[in-house]
């Protein structure tokens, strides 16, 4: 009986490196077919994401991003810039040129359909499938139960959704990619102690760092790995760690230098919830709170969503019962993760990887963008994967080499049961929770229906409806009903964050559509005192005066948004626009030549450029700009 104890506790630990050997041999042929399995799963759950359309972030990363819709000639300047430079309502400290220069290509190649693009995020996801399969066969040197259980689980797992069916979210896909490629890259040079396998992995985690700065957690994964599945000593692990810390090292340079002098907003309450939080205390058991909410979607991913934003997750203290079942059940598993640290059982192994890479996220220990994702489960959940493969294992007790290379344990009833029930349920949501990524206003209902107390589903939906291609070419009639409904959604989210000045813009957009001009200027005003630095607002009211004749004024309200932004090209264009109603031409000019320098696409700018020559007499520049103009936008020439 002591016997058999002993051989069902290995299940769970390293095994001794001669039969580990033998084994990896012997799995050559069956990582190959496993792999093809769970790419060939990753694919079919995402095919109903192919026609898909742009939602969300995909808007200023792509479809509203001058330089990525410059194609392929833009990628020198976006490995020179920030991840959201060329979109003006947005200044951010990110640095992922490689999935903004493949956004960019895809523009070009894919003729500037999003189709393009959910093919790319599809065919990587299930790339990563077969990675994530074939780099835990090889780290845990042939241990088909465990590798494939956690890639089945991982690739089926609903709380993916987002990362894939958002195009956007490639980063995430490629940053986890190619880190885990890294990982196992570096596993072996630590075993076959080649120089070329360890650069191959600093060369894939430079890749992984240049997709998503998260990327950075797993400079703690790579010796927690090794201490794990390889019998080096700590030291030797982190002297053969040098060169791929080198890389993560030699990105943050390149980031220094590209984000040099950058300006970027500060965190929001309508985007993180914390920071409504009056105390340290407060904010700390929220965030812990959340934590648990992490948890509860990996156990039971059942309502998604893609926005958690205030006050959707109420704030609370230590005294709350949701914070204190969080917290215990987070130090639970950190004192069993650390008291079997020294055994090296690999439920350890998958405790401490979910708390490094979801660590990031956690505004505990930095203070980040938003105070809850999905998409922040990406790489985490393998952590949780690997938990529950190990634990399917177990159950199955008429296996006793659970680390032999052959799928056919994987055939027995105790371990294909569950194995089946979890992987088809997973499916099922996965595939029918795809279709709210549609479009924006799938997204968005399905987000106002889910996280009513979100002051962001409520305002993104009622940003969308004010939005021209919504409404136009309908009667006034239908537009003025889709407007007031735009309005609703945008007074509700006003309701739940009265300081949202973004909301209160959109909906003097709203009212301003409908030629309500002084409701419009209301909100504007409203919004103005509550970011009296936001250039959209100070354009917005610029236009309100423009529609009334009042180009003096106008003139000052576009030129205080340029001052606000730079960059901001419409408001360059607009100023431009009032210096040619004053007759001011040369002024008119200038402006507008510095709204074509920030968007060599914007085709009105051309058009007005023409028609100021015009007004000046020189037919050869007006015939020029006017003919660029109608080449980038054809509609702008009147018959």
């Amino acid at each position: 009986m002591e016997k058999k104890r002993a051989t069902r506790k290995d299940k769970f630990t390293v095994e001794p490196k001669k039969s580990k050997e033998a084994s990896l041999e012997k799995s050559k042929s069956t990582g190959f077919l496993g792999g093809i399995i769970i790419a060939v799963l990753g694919f079919i759950l995402y095919s109903n994401t192919l026609n898909h359309g742009y939602t969300l972030d995909d808007y200023s990363v792509i479809l509203e991003n001058r330089v990525t819709k410059q194609g392929i000639a833009a990628i020198p300047e976006i490995f020179k810039t920030s991840y959201r430079y060329g979109y003006h309502f947005t200044s951010d400290d990110l640095y992922r040129p490689v999935v903004k220069a493949m956004f960019a290509a895809e523009w070009d190649l894919g003729k500037q359909s999003p189709k393009a693009g959910h093919w790319m995020n599809v065919l990587f996801y299930a790339l990563t499938g077969w990675m994530l399969y074939f780099s835990l066969l090889r780290i845990s040197k042939g241990n088909v139960l465990f590798a494939f259980i956690s890639a089945a689980l991982f690739i089926a797992h609903p709380v993916h959704t987002e990362v894939v069916a958002s195009i956007k979210s490639r980063d995430e896909i490629l940053a986890f990619l190619f880190s885990i490629w890294a990982l196992e890259r570096y596993i072996t040079s630590l075993r076959n102690k080649k120089t070329s396998t360890l650069l191959t992995a600093a060369a894939l985690y430079l890749i992984a760092m240049l997709s998503k700065e998260s990327a950075i957690t797993f400079l703690a994964v790579f010796p927690l790995t090794a201490w794990f599945f390889t019998d080096e000593k700590p030291v030797y692990s982190l002297k053969k760690l040098i060169p791929v810390a080198s890389a993560a090292f030699l990105f943050l340079i390149i980031r220094a230098a590209v984000l040099s002098g950058a300006t970027t907003d500060s965190v929001s309450v309508a985007d993180n919830l914390l920071m409504a939080a009056k105390d340290p205390v407060t904010r700390f058991c929220t965030a812990v709170l959340i934590l648990g909410l992490y948890l509860k979607l990996l156990v039971f991913p059942h309502p998604l969503v893609f926005d958690y934003s205030f006050n959707q997750i109420p704030l609370v203290n230590a005294a709350d019962p949701y914070f204190i079942a969080a917290a215990l059940v987070h130090l639970s598993l950190l004192v069993f993760a650390l008291k079997t640290l020294k055994n090296k059982n690999l439920f350890s192994y998958s405790i401490l990887y979910y708390f490094i890479t979801i660590s990031i996220f956690s505004n505990i220990f930095i203070t980040i963008g938003s105070s809850m994702g999905e998409r922040f489960l990406y790489a985490p959940s393998l952590g949780f994967c690997m938990a529950v493969a190990l634990g399917i294992s177990k159950l199955a007790s008429s296996v006793e080499k659970p680390a032999e290379a052959s799928m056919q344990p994987l055939l027995q009833p105790k371990l294909l049961i569950p194995l089946s029930l979890l992987v088809v349920a997973y499916s099922f949501k996965t595939f029918a929770q795809n279709p709210v990524w549609k479009n924006n206003y799938t997204l968005y209902s399905d987000g106002v229906k889910n996280s009513p107390n979100s002051t962001r589903t409520h305002y993104y939906l009622g940003n969308y409806l004010v939005k021209p291609e919504v409404w136009e070419g309908k009667s006034n009639e239908v537009r003025d009903s889709i407007l007031y409904k735009g309005i609703g959604s945008l007074k509700k989210s006003i309701e739940i964050y009265p300081y949202f000045a973004d909301a209160f813009t959109q909906m003097g957009v709203a009212y301003y559509k409908m030629n309500k001009l002084d409701s419009a200027m209301i909100c504007y005003q409203g919004a103005l005192k509550l970011n009296p630095g936001y250039a959209t607002i100070h354009n917005n009211i610029g236009t309100v005066y423009f529609s009334t004749g009042n180009y003096p004024e106008a003139l000052k309200a576009f030129l205080k948004a340029t001052q606000q932004d730079p960059r901001y090209a419409e408001a360059h264009a607009n100023a431009g626009s009032a210096y040619g109603m004053m007759q001011q031409y040369d002024n008119a000019l200038s402006s507008l030549f510095q709204a074509i320098k920030w968007d060599p696409n914007y085709a009105q700018a051309y058009f007005f450029i023409g028609i100021t020559y015009q007004f000046k007499g020189d037919k050869a520049n007006s015939d020029a700009y006017l003919a660029k103009a109608y080449k980038l936008d054809p509609s702008l020439k009147k018959n």
